[in-house]
């Protein structure tokens, strides 16, 4: 969000390292750490290990929906 706020500024040059680097941590690093969050959730869900109202559904319904999001959105 970060970088679509930078580039509806009227200068996104001046903040254009920033925007490199929200933009690069945001490919590199969510969708794999979202990924791997979805992934635990749902093995510890299958185990019993937790049921599925201590993991808060609401949370783990909208990140499912984030990662879907994320994998359907082009590099």
């Amino acid at each position: 969000m970060l970088g679509y706020f930078v580039r509806m500024m009227g200068d996104p040059e001046a903040w254009s390292f920033l925007t490199k680097h929200v933009t690069i941590l945001g490919w590199l690093v969510a969708a794999p750490l979202n990924i791997l969050t979805v992934l635990i959730a749902v093995v510890m869900l299958l185990l019993k290990k937790v049921r599925f109202a201590d993991i808060h559904p609401y949370v783990f319904v909208l990140n499912v929906l984030i990662l879907l999001i994320q994998l359907a959105s082009p590099i």
